[in-house]
């Protein structure tokens, strides 16, 4: 179904190079993705991690309702994680040839649910490289009062700004060092469904509460550059689980090619 290309103008592509973020309105539309929700919802309830009541996890559990590798699930959601539109939006942002899938991963903030912390994503991945983004793309209509994540503009030019896991840590942290370095946050506000915004691995993003009635569901869909490799050194537990996790049979310093990580865009095309 989202096998078709999106070319970005210019002018999208040198501001995400400025800032480590952007969106994409319309990138998929509401006709394209109702017969892919519920099929995707599915999957993420029979992979969620963590099934204790909300008022029982910690800041980290409250965040949202996490669910990964669902295109190993259901070969509908599989349609959404493979789509070739997608993956050349990201190949552009990051100015490569070709991206990999790293995984997907559904991000459902129940209702009551409590804010995302501060946090990098690469502080998590053992990937040689830079070239690494995120889609997040709404499942449904996002209001103002829920919102987008929250961006630190220009953070993905500093590289890694300290080694802290999602959590009342990672929040004080950061949310000092923003204060403290006066850089700038940008939220890009409510989305529609099929709207999506994209990151690099290293950009700072934080994200509110939901505090509607609702669940804000989000699918999202993590690439990295073709050719990359894996650290030398694997420094973390969380590089170490997903090195186990999503590139198995890896090797530090090795290629990062699995049979988790197919080719979803090339220049010279997909085979």
């Amino acid at each position: 179904m989202f096998d078709d290309d999106r070319r970005l103008e210019p002018g999208e592509i040198a501001a995400f190079a400025l800032d480590g973020h952007a969106v994409v309105r319309n990138l998929a539309t509401a006709e394209e993705l109702a017969p892919i929700v519920a099929p995707l919802l599915a999957a993420a309830e029979a992979r969620r991690f963590d099934r204790r009541p909300l008022d029982e996890r910690d800041t980290y559990g409250k965040a949202f309702v996490q669910s990964a590798n669902l295109w190993e699930v259901d070969p509908i959601v599989a349609g959404l994680t493979m789509g070739r539109r997608f993956a050349h939006v990201a190949a552009q942002l990051l100015g490569v040839d070709g991206v990999r899938l790293y995984h997907d991963q559904a991000l459902i903030k129940e209702p009551g649910g409590g804010h995302t912390p501060w946090h990098q994503d690469q502080n998590y991945w053992p990937l040689d490289t830079d070239r690494t983004i995120t889609m997040w793309m709404a499942l449904d209509d996002i209001p103002a009062e829920i919102g987008s994540m929250t961006f630190a503009s220009g953070t993905h030019r500093l590289g890694e700004l300290g080694e802290y896991a999602i959590g009342d840590e990672s929040q004080d942290h950061f949310e000092n060092y923003v204060i403290d370095h006066g850089i700038p946050r940008h939220t890009h506000g409510p989305m529609d469904v099929g709207d999506a915004t994209f990151h690099t691995g290293w950009t700072l993003h934080s994200a509110g509460a939901n505090r509607t009635d609702r669940d804000r569901p989000v699918m999202t869909v993590i690439y990295f550059a073709d050719g990359t490799r894996v650290i030398p050194e694997i420094d973390n537990v969380y590089r170490r689980l997903d090195l186990m996790l999503w590139l198995p049979g890896c090797e530090p310093g090795g290629p990062a090619i699995s049979e988790k990580n197919p080719l979803l865009w090339s220049v010279g095309g997909v085979t």
